[in-house]
């Protein structure tokens, strides 16, 4: 009934079919930010999931700005516990598409780091100079060359969901300096350092971005100017049509502020709703990309939101042509198999999302952070939790 959901699609290299595992943060790093066996066992489940597509959560470029206590952190020193974790995934499935998405917190930030502002007097955050952002783009450029030396697929930068490089593309990111005001300035950052790392790349390396194309706050990306609280895409079209231009090879669509406005990003049960702004999000990105003949792919986001429909709604936006991959983020915690069971025909198998937040719950209490219904070690750091 789904086959064409196992088509493969050419996102610069082949992917075996339409199905992307979002990145979901785990909070399980070793001391330091290299991956745990926690964590590389995780990619590996996602591997023998047969993912098409699978992205590395949230991978710092920077030691001092992280939001969870037990981030990841790509670094040299951390380098051979990433090309571990690519080596497990890529014994168990050689043809899945590894990407790293690389970060920097910033406002986001726990308070037990250094918690960074690009835009003047937002409270508890330290407002970083012209220079400090310049470190900024280098350690992008840095850590995308230590991805592909760790044998990674490509990197998805991470300018959503109120991290720094989206908190820069805003409207209301009207600092003086040569990183606001104009979009030419807030687009900065991302345009010098994609152009910079394409000049330096040894190989064939897949370049995309996750982009918050409405965040749901005054002044935010999808506004159109620094004091308007309207959802207007049109700037944020701009910034895909400029991804385009630099060569890159994909645009992953979400939306919202997990932490301000966590319903846009990941409805749950009383606001699942909310998942439908999202395929009308990618609907329109993908068709603006077709109508001027642009060879971006669209990754669509909030999948796991339709639970046991995620597969009819999925199969009908990809015939329409309205995407080109479908991602999940909590479904990936709930079963990371997904797709390999639906493949062969055992729907009735998978362990669909209730939508809980029970992983939230976890994440935003900086501890391990998993499915709470159907993973026993996650059940039961809840449960410690609950009982503090």
């Amino acid at each position: 009934m789904y086959h064409n959901l196992f088509e493969t699609v050419k996102i610069q290299k082949q992917s075996a079919n339409h199905f992307v595992a979002q990145a979901m943060e785990g909070n399980d790093s070793e001391a330091g930010g290299s991956p745990s066996e926690r964590t590389i066992n995780r990619y590996r489940e996602l591997a023998r999931g047969h993912w098409g597509v699978a992205v590395v959560e949230a991978v710092s470029i920077t030691e001092r700005s992280l939001a969870r206590v037990n981030g990841l952190i790509l670094n040299e020193k951390n380098l051979d516990p990433f090309k571990r974790l690519v080596e497990a995934f890529k014994t168990e499935n050689p043809q899945g598409i590894l990407l790293f998405q690389l970060t920097h917190s910033g406002e986001q930030s726990g308070s037990f780091s250094d918690r960074t502002t690009v835009t003047p007097n937002t409270e508890g955050c330290r407002y970083l100079s012209s220079g400090e952002l310049e470190q900024v783009k280098d350690g992008f450029i840095k850590a995308a060359l230590l991805a592909e030396s760790a044998g990674a697929d490509g990197i998805d930068f991470k300018m959503c969901h109120g991290y720094l490089g989206g908190e820069i593309l805003r409207p209301r990111n009207t600092r003086p300096d040569k990183w606001g005001g104009s979009f030419e300035n807030r687009t900065r950052l991302l345009r010098e350092a994609v152009t910079e790392i394409k000049n330096r790349l040894k190989r064939d390396f897949i370049l995309g971005s996750r982009l918050s194309l409405y965040e749901g706050i005054r002044g935010g990306c999808g506004t159109s100017g620094a004091d308007e609280i309207v959802e207007d895409i049109s700037e944020m079209l701009d910034v895909i049509r400029m991804m385009d231009a630099l060569g890159m090879d994909y645009v992953n669509v979400s939306a919202g502020i997990p932490a301000l406005t966590g319903a846009i990003t990941r409805p749950t049960e009383p606001s699942k709703y909310l998942a439908l702004h999202h395929l009308r999000y990618t609907r329109t990105v993908k068709q603006m990309l077709q109508q001027e003949n642009r060879r971006l792919r669209v990754i669509g986001s909030a999948y796991s939101a339709h639970k046991d429909k995620a597969p009819q709604i999925m199969a009908e936006m990809i015939v329409k042509g309205y995407a080109d991959f479908c991602g999940f983020g909590r479904q990936t915690f709930a079963d990371p198999l997904t797709p390999r069971k639906l493949a062969a025909g055992d729907m009735e198998k998978i362990n669909w999302c209730i939508l809980c937040s029970g992983c939230t719950k976890l994440m935003a209490s900086q501890l391990n952070d998993g499915c709470v219904v159907y993973n026993e070690y996650y059940k039961a750091v809840l449960k410690q939790l609950n009982n503090r």
